[in-house]
């Protein structure tokens, strides 16, 4: 991983911090009340200390799984079928080889 945050890497190796890198990427998960936390810290906005440490943990381990090469996207958000439905009106709309 060639992903590098704000590690102390003052006499780690580089097999250390590929670990380091690597085992913050598997425990990723998404969380849509961290990312909300995150874009509110990010805006300026106040969070108690607590949250905006978790908020640096949240995005330090987002972008190791991005680095990764992991799927960091919303797994709730809607997906754009859009192309989907004009395939499928398109397919309607086209007369059948042996219909009558």
């Amino acid at each position: 991983m060639s992903y590098q945050d704000d590690l102390d890497i003052s006499g780690v190796t580089p097999g250390t911090l590929e670990r380091t890198l690597r085992s913050r990427a598997d425990a990723w998960s998404y969380s849509a009340e961290t990312e909300n936390a995150v874009a509110h810290l990010a805006a300026g906005g106040h969070l108690t200390p607590e949250m905006r440490m978790a908020a640096g943990y949240y995005a330090n381990g987002k972008k190791a799984a991005a680095a990764a090469g992991h799927d960091i996207t919303d797994p709730d958000a809607p997906k754009d079928d859009a192309h989907k439905l004009t395939a499928a009106y398109r397919a309607i709309s086209q007369p059948r080889p042996n219909s009558l």
